[in-house]
């Protein structure tokens, strides 16, 4: 599921998108030809000690070789990772990047693809957009923001050959459900933005239409979670690997509880969005939580940062 290669990079570009949000360039350290990627895909950026963050790629996947671009929004009241970024990224500055993903890829089958992106969630839909450019597939891409300064990559829309709809006066302004009427049946609708956008848009699409999307059909993804898990009484982790026995406290994550107990474990996100701590699974109940499992993963994968279990234990691959 991880392509997890360590590659050394520095900062060849820096392009200030709006008064928050900044995009970024990466070309290899020492010359070498970065991996491939497909559209919707995301790196982890190891900031410094303290950070480690995912960032969806923006660049044109066929340029790859040669560079990749994030996008970066500065969360003044976020938990720190991308005000880090952005005082430590400039021009030169060197990072460690790893961990190729895609849970956000594009449908093979889909006869047209309606892509909404809202402020820093147009990263991928820009990935998108070439992919499926270059592969002569129908496609409608829909940026929303709030506001013409708040709309990130102006100048690189207006220079593509897409025809993009723009939402700048209020998301809750645009017919969502009207521009999916017109659209071919067989439409995948890839989503991403802030969560009340999200919602917005899916009740539109999903939940309330009256010829409402198939949800097969309907892609998101998300930058925070949906909502604050609810606390899993305690119970212990069995681990297969290593034959240890660990438990897990009431209102305690099993990230923590393995960090305590001096096991290392990955995280980035620390939200379940990213997929950074996604481990094997077998005998328990697990309480999913994530947004980056599909329904059949979950029965061999869960992510530990924002999983529980119900049942007494849960053995882990570990």
């Amino acid at each position: 599921m991880t392509e997890d290669k360590k590659i050394q990079v520095r900062i060849s570009e820096v392009e200030v998108l709006t008064g928050s949000i900044c995009r970024y360039r990466f070309v290899s350290l020492h010359g070498d030809a970065l991996p491939s990627f497909s559209a919707g895909a995301h790196i982890e950026v190891v900031i410094n000690d303290d950070f480690t963050r995912a960032y969806s790629l923006c660049s044109d996947p066929s340029d790859a070789a040669a560079y990749y671009d994030i996008a970066v929004k500065r969360e003044d009241h976020g938990r720190g990772g991308s005000k880090a970024f952005h005082q430590l990224a400039e021009i030169g500055s060197v990072f460690t990047i790893s961990s190729l993903n895609n849970y956000f890829p594009l449908s093979e089958t889909a006869e047209h693809h309606l892509l909404i992106g809202a402020g820093i969630g147009l990263t991928p839909m820009l990935a998108m957009a070439h992919t499926l450019t270059a592969q002569h597939k129908a496609f409608t891409l829909v940026a929303c923001a709030s506001g013409e300064a708040n709309l990130p990559f102006s100048a690189q829309l207006s220079s593509q050959p897409w025809s993009v709809q723009l939402c700048l006066s209020g998301r809750a302004e645009f017919n969502f459900a009207a521009l999916l009427a017109n659209l071919p049946k067989k439409v995948d609708v890839y989503c991403c933005g802030p969560n009340g956008f999200i919602e917005l848009v899916k009740d539109q699409c999903v939940v309330s239409s009256h010829d409402p999307l198939p949800l097969e059909q309907w892609h998101e993804e998300r930058f925070t979670p949906i909502s604050t898990p609810a606390d899993s009484d305690s119970f212990e982790l069995y681990l297969r690997q290593s034959e240890q026995r660990i438990s897990v406290v009431t209102g305690e994550s099993m990230v923590d509880a393995l960090h305590k107990a001096g096991i290392k474990v990955d995280t980035v996100c620390e939200q379940g969005i990213c997929g950074s701590c996604l481990v094997e699974w077998s005998d328990g109940e697990p309480i999913h939580r994530d947004q980056c499992l599909e329904d059949t993963e979950r029965d061999e994968y869960i992510a530990l940062c924002c999983g529980g279990c119900h049942s007494q234990s849960l053995t882990l691959e570990l």
